[in-house]
């Protein structure tokens, strides 16, 4: 409705001034403006750019229609205002108020009206608009200037009607279906995305079914390790009597009991490391794949060979942790927690946070795979998981420190921490505001060297910090979710085509939190590194697809001067970097893309846990 005041002047301006005298088309123009202001105080709006700007540019054409001759007129008064409106148009947006995003802001709720996306929507359509009622002011520029006696009452004259009316009206009609049109058409792309999101949930985890009996060959021999943990390599050695290459494959269900599988052929006595596992492809529609979990009981793994009419094959098992290990669920200060406890603590203890997917299974992988190396490890839920968890805002960094002195009298003494992605950058946080903690050293994966603005499921959360410390909000980075917007309007775009060739239609975060790192970040959203008084080990992939860990791990060892600190880049990793060899072929998880070159980020995954044991051991002899 308030568009609609907006533009009035303006409509009846066109309408009348080419069916009536020229002054009273204007003084009628100025009139409904003022009135338009009118009613917007009257219903206590606030003033718009378009509505003053109208009132301004009717007053000038009032004076003009009284102090030049009606021919200046005939000729030069439509262009003159669409000159007006194009000028008010622009200078709402230098000013910073885009007559759309005043507009649009009544129809949407406080938050959504102060995100980043909505700016820049905003901004975007109004700049449709100020380019339009640039186009209509040269083009009714047109007649006067290549004819010189062309006027907007000249009906005979093609280029008249064509240039003073039918072109500029047909682009603004144009202007005014695409602003009708594109935010329900986005609204509903976008609950069609999130829909289709919705229906590739896989459900809860499937116990692994009852291994499948081996099929023996005396001339052909499979030598693979029946039992392996995920943190170790893995290796097939192909023994026969046939001069064919052998057909391989491999296959397992994961958490979720969807199939993967690798096939591939390998000669007489050729071995094949890694490949296998890192390899294996999703078997069911590309759209419904997502980040491989290993299920909780051992990983059952399927090698099949054949060549010649002969077969062999058998079932070996991928476990997370050495069997002497011991894991078991705790409570910490009231939150779920997972202990892995080796026969022989040999190492440093270490607490281990997971990033933004919450709770405490995702870090299962780490703490069997340190507890298989001696070093009892606690994984702690920073923040909750499930369908119902609350999402990134207020998180009180005091959970982190809950979680250190925990393990610390646990056992007896100093403990590392560890943290990934958004558990990376809680760690750091509450380690430089808490000096007093007994940590001997920090590992932080895919970290981040700022405290970022709160997120939920519609993006950043205005005026929200994602921690609190000791009751008072931190500062944070604001998070600009404009700058996906061109992702996001190419993803609606090309939805119903995704959808028909079964492609996953991902979103890549990168933009956004390089753009807020680039913007103006309060000093103290910076995160404080050089307080941390300890060892710290980063860990960062060059193909982050979620944000820019690389860049942010180099800024929080510059704030230092430790010669113990250390940073491992790994090229061609990702964002999600955990100890073990899985699957690596698919690296988006929820819609959102990981990244992470399939090869790459199996080989930085498989060499992490001895990476990670060694700088934890070294760290110690320098406490």
């Amino acid at each position: 409705m308030g568009f609609l005041i907006g533009f009035s002047p303006w409509i009846v301006y066109w309408i009348l001034v080419g069916n009536m005298p020229f002054r009273g088309a204007v003084l009628i123009a100025l009139g409904l403006s003022v009135i338009a202001v009118a009613v917007q105080r009257i219903r206590k709006q606030p003033w718009h750019s378009l509505e003053v700007g109208a009132v301004v540019v009717f007053v000038i054409l009032s004076v003009l229609s009284f102090t030049v001759s009606d021919r200046f007129l005939e000729q030069w008064l439509q262009p003159l205002g669409n000159a007006g409106i194009f000028l008010v148009a622009l200078t709402g947006l230098l000013i910073g108020r885009p007559f759309v995003r005043e507009y649009a802001a009544a129809s949407v709720d406080a938050a959504t009206a102060r995100s980043d996306g909505f700016r820049v929507i905003t901004t975007a359509m109004t700049w449709m608009w100020t380019t339009v009622f640039a186009l209509m002011t040269l083009i009714s520029c047109i007649p006067p200037i290549i004819q010189g006696q062309a006027t907007i009452r000249d009906g005979g004259s093609v280029a008249s009607v064509l240039c003073y009316w039918v072109i500029p009206f047909t682009m603004m009609g144009l202007a005014g279906t695409a602003s009708g049109v594109f935010p329900s058409w986005f609204d509903k792309k976008t609950a069609a995305m999130s829909e289709r999101e919705g229906a590739a949930d896989p459900g809860a985890p499937v116990p692994q079914p009852p291994a499948a009996p081996p099929v023996t060959d005396p001339h052909l021999q499979l030598q693979v390790p029946h039992t392996s943990r995920h943190d170790e390599p893995f290796a097939i050695t192909v023994s026969t009597r046939a001069t064919s290459p052998v057909a391989l494959s491999v296959s397992g269900a994961d958490l979720y009991g969807r199939m993967w599988t690798w096939r591939g052929s390998v000669e007489n006595g050729q071995t094949i490391a890694d490949e296998p596992i890192w390899a294996m492809q999703f078997d069911g529609p590309a759209d419904r794949a997502d980040l491989f979990i290993p299920p909780e009981q051992p990983w059952q793994v399927r090698v099949e060979a054949s060549v010649d009419g002969r077969s062999a094959a058998l079932t070996c098992l991928r476990r997370a942790t050495d069997p002497a290990v011991e894991v078991i669920e705790i409570d910490v200060d009231g939150r779920r927690a997972l202990l892995a406890v080796p026969a022989s603590a040999t190492g440093p203890a270490v607490v281990c946070f997971g990033g933004s997917e919450g709770g405490v299974d995702s870090q299962r992988a780490a703490v069997c795979a340190l507890a298989s190396r001696g070093v009892t490890a606690l994984a702690y839920a920073w923040l909750d998981d499930g369908p119902d968890a609350a999402p990134i805002a207020d998180i009180p960094l005091e959970r982190f420190a809950a979680a250190v002195h925990w393990l610390s009298e646990h056992v007896g003494g100093p403990v590392a921490a560890m943290g990934i992605s958004r558990g990376a950058e809680g760690l750091a946080a509450t380690l430089a505001r808490e000096a007093d903690l007994a940590v001997s050293a920090v590992i932080l994966l895919s970290p981040s060297s700022v405290t970022w603005q709160a997120i939920g499921p519609d993006g950043e959360i205005p005026g929200t910090s994602s921690w609190t410390h000791r009751g008072q909000p931190c500062a944070y980075a604001p998070l600009p979710s404009g700058a996906l917007m061109p992702q996001l309007v190419g993803n609606a775009w090309r939805l119903s085509r995704d959808v028909a060739a079964h492609r996953p239609t991902v979103l890549r975060l990168h933009p956004a939190y390089e753009e807020g790192l680039a913007r103006d970040v309060p000093p103290d959203a910076v995160i404080a590194a050089e307080a941390i008084g300890c060892p710290v080990l980063t860990v960062s992939g060059s193909d982050d697809e979620l944000w820019p860990s690389e860049s942010m791990a180099d800024a929080l060892l510059g704030r230092r001067n430790n010669p113990a600190d250390r940073h491992i880049r790994s090229e061609g990793a990702g964002h999600f970097l955990r100890p073990g060899l899985y699957p690596s072929t698919v690296s988006r998880t929820g819609g959102i893309a990981l990244g992470g070159r399939p090869a790459d980020q199996a080989a930085a995954c498989l060499s992490l846990t001895e990476e990670l044991v060694g700088f934890l051991v070294g760290a110690r002899h320098t406490v």
